[in-house]
């Protein structure tokens, strides 16, 4: 056969001018633009603008401070987002697909955007198929297309025959030639919506969105009352007015979107400096919802480095030697176990190959006939022996390898016939066992540690493997992982449904059946996360909730998995569910805040409306008091560790303290400022007054309520906001800017009264809670 040319170096140039090169418009990140859009054209951003204008015209500048607070709550958001972006996309770089093509007669690997229509594009084992094609060569080329047809068992192609983008090369190798390549491809008309920037996904985006919509229902009616009141009762339209935008700014929680946008943008980021590619935003908040983490041995719970420890040869030495080591060699695409073993051994070069098998992790073996000499097989020792007739020999096989598995070892098995290889599936028959292959493989040193964490953190770790279930047993038992003695075989079960759940090692376990089993764990109500690096584990990679490649996977994994550890690290593991656990507990605790507000400010607008009086605050009041009680403290909340996981029910652990804490918040901020304005007979602005130190007093033992027990950070936090506060009123130049007058004797009673009823029945109301149920308890715990 003539060597293939490809395409010549004008042709590539010609296709690339028109236009006719594998590059599609699809991003993982949202564009600088759409960031930007995200962050400023929200609903409540909106309204908060026509009240900004509102104020402006009618109003007096300081009570427009609200309309600051949006201003750099967005520019905030954006400036994070992007700067996450430009880091993630430049990581992107490092892990993107490449390919390799042949030009000008020569093999060369360019990324694999840059393919023309056209191109020979050579693919192997563990390759992803990065365009639409047809083959013009094959040798044992086995394609997985289940990301496509759903259909999960390899097809064998040939000649001529079709592949599509986005399958996968499970065994062999071939030359294909690109047929339809970037927005052409099938792939990509099939997953143009599918592949779209990912944060709309997001389960906790869901809820506050569905939250929000909530809060608009409330906001709209309780508005139109607000203003009809205000309006009624004002001594002029100014006033009035100004009176209803105080309620309306009050109800709206500002900036509780934006800290969703703001906290999985920093996630990444954060990951990023740790070498973990995020590969969709939306699966950080996938991590702290992991209750389940599978793993594979090869590559994750050891480092894939492999060394020959013996060659036990039955039967002629230097044939067995030679027959072995050109079986080896001859697998064009060997796995990491054979390419140790060629690597070992010098070839025979007189053995002349007429047919092979490659090694396919369904099969389990590999094959090859050489004229003059038989066929040769190498594979897994227990399919093999299967496959023998029964013998002393055999039997005595059997025990051998049972007792180098228990010694963690892998194994491989030779086996001889002179039968000619008639199929890709089944064995020869009438095979002998010719040796076998003890390899040794080095334990990560940071697997162990990482097990104990993850066991600390109550998340179930089980070992999912093609190799030798006592072989596997063997490892994960001295990285100390417990019950890893009770290794299941997976050739033996048909039922997954009959494993019992508490196995925690499995070994010769097929690619179909490591789905099988995620999907078990999944219909029992785990949120499970896969590790892998091998082309055997796309399926089960596909199937988990959190997929993670390893540096060393192959294209095919790394394109399935949400995230790619860049430097191999195992260790990487804890820092990816913590973050992912500090994004949900921290989103909580600021939804409760914002909340809070929304409640409060609700119920005193009804009130008010009610009692036909006017609104007790003035925007600028409630601009300080959402910025100390709410704002900051969600903004540095958002990046307070915590590695407490997530559980179902966001929305109504956040409403079960929200609605209390509103409502005894709105009653006694209600109660002082009708006191003070009624019954000591204050002026409005002492009135006023009161209640926004009322507001503040409360909302920051809310706020303390959220976050103890106090460490030096929550304790320096806390002082910090106190301390504006108390600025606030004592500098005159705040105290002139905020209209706050320093509260007489009788008022600060009437508040100090106040604070205290309102912490004592909300410490009953949250004790009383917590006793009948776990929302508010789960939420206030840290």
């Amino acid at each position: 056969m003539p060597k293939p040319t490809g395409l010549t170096s004008s042709q590539v140039a010609d296709r690339r001018a028109k236009g006719q090169v594998n590059t599609t418009e699809h991003r993982t990140s949202r564009t600088v633009a759409a960031i930007v859009r995200a962050n400023v054209l929200t609903r409540f951003n909106a309204i908060i603008s026509g009240l900004l204008v509102v104020i402006l015209i009618y109003g007096e500048p300081p009570d427009a401070l609200f309309g600051l607070v949006m201003v750099v709550n967005s520019g905030i958001g954006i400036v994070q987002e992007i700067r996450a972006k430009r880091t993630l996309d430049s990581l992107r770089h490092r892990i993107a697909p490449t390919a390799t093509v042949i030009r000008d007669g020569t093999e060369m690997t360019i990324p694999a955007t840059e393919i023309v229509l056209g191109e020979l594009v050579a693919v192997r084992t563990g390759d992803a198929v990065p365009v639409d094609g047809r083959i013009v060569q094959s040798d044992g080329l086995e394609i997985d297309e289940s990301s496509l047809t759903g259909e999960s068992d390899p097809v064998a192609k040939s000649v001529d025959d079709e592949v599509r983008s986005s399958s996968a090369v499970v065994a062999g190798s071939g030359l294909v030639t690109a047929t339809a390549v970037g927005a052409d491809a099938w792939a990509h008309q099939l997953t143009s919506k599918a592949r779209e920037f990912s944060l709309t996904e997001s389960g906790l985006r869901k809820d506050i969105d569905r939250l929000l919509g909530w809060i608009m229902w409330v906001i709209v009616p309780v508005g139109v009352l607000l203003f009809a009141t205000q309006m009624s009762n004002a001594p002029d339209v100014a006033s009035g007015l100004v009176s209803t935008v105080s309620g309306m700014v009050a109800m709206i929680p500002q900036g509780l979107v934006l800290l969703v946008s703001l906290s999985f943008a920093v996630a990444a980021l954060r990951l990023s400096e740790r070498n973990v590619v995020v590969q969709e935003l939306a699966a950080v908040e996938g991590l702290a919802r992991v209750d389940v983490v599978c793993l594979d041995k090869t590559g994750t719970l050891t480092t894939g480095t492999l060394e020959v420890e013996s060659i036990s040869c039955l039967g002629d030495e230097q044939t067995v030697l030679a027959g072995l080591a050109v079986l080896a060699k001859s697998d064009r695409n060997p796995t990491a176990t054979l390419a140790v073993v060629a690597r070992t051994l010098p070839a025979a070069e007189s053995w002349v190959s007429t047919a092979t098998v490659p090694f396919s992790s369904a099969r389990k073996w590999s094959a090859a006939s050489f004229d003059g000499f038989g066929t040769w097989v190498v594979g897994a020792p227990e399919v093999l022996l299967d496959a023998m007739e029964a013998s002393p020999t055999v039997e005595a096989l059997r025990e051998q390898v049972a007792s180098l598995a228990k010694r963690g070892r892998r194994l491989l098995l030779v086996g001889r016939t002179e039968v000619d290889l008639d199929d890709r599936v089944v064995l020869p028959s009438h095979l002998t066992p010719a040796a076998i292959v003890v390899i040794r493989e080095e334990l990560r040193p940071d697997a162990a540690e990482t097990l104990r964490y993850l066991r600390s953190q109550g998340v179930a770790v089980k070992v999912i493997s093609g190799d030798h279930p006592q072989t596997v047993s063997a490892v994960a038992t001295e990285l100390g992982l417990p019950d890893a003695d009770r290794a299941v075989d997976m050739r033996r079960e048909s039922d997954l449904t009959a494993i019992a759940p508490d196995v925690v090692v499995f070994g010769r376990v097929l690619p179909e059946q490591k789905r099988g089993l995620l999907a078990q764990l999944q219909e029992r109500g785990h949120t499970v996360a896969m590790t892998g690096d091998g082309v055997n584990d796309v399926l089960a990679l596909k199937q988990a909730d959190i997929g993670i490649a390893m540096d060393t996977a192959s294209s095919a994994t790394k394109a399935v998995s949400q995230f790619v550890l860049l430097d191999g690290r195992y260790d990487r593991l804890p820092t990816i569910v913590g973050e992912g656990r500090r994004v949900i507990a921290n989103m909580e605790r600021a939804s409760a805040l914002f909340l809070t507000k929304t409640v409060y400010a609700v119920l005193l607008a009804v009130w008010v409306s009610l009692a036909g009086i006017a609104f007790p605050f003035l925007p600028r009041h409630l601009t300080l008091v959402g910025a100390l009680t709410i704002g900051i403290p969600a903004f540095v909340l958002s990046f307070w560790p915590s590695n407490r996981p997530a559980r179902p029910g966001y929305l109504e652990r956040t409403l079960h303290f929200a609605i209390p804490a509103g409502l005894t918040a709105a009653i006694m901020t209600f109660a002082v400022y009708a006191t003070v304005h009624t019954w000591v007979g204050a002026s409005v602005e002492e009135a006023q007054t009161a209640a926004t130190l009322t507001l503040a007093l409360v909302g920051f033992w809310i706020l303390y309520r959220l976050i103890r027990p106090l460490g030096r950070g929550e304790t320096v936090l806390i002082t910090m906001l106190m301390a504006g506060l108390v600025a606030a009123f004592l500098l005159p130049p705040s105290a002139e800017f905020f209209a706050l007058e320093f509260p007489s004797t009788a008022v600060a009673l009437s508040v100090t009264a106040a604070t205290i009823v309102n912490i004592v029945a909300l410490e009953l109301i949250v004790a009383l809670a917590e006793r009948h149920g776990e929302h508010i308890r789960w939420l206030t715990a840290r």
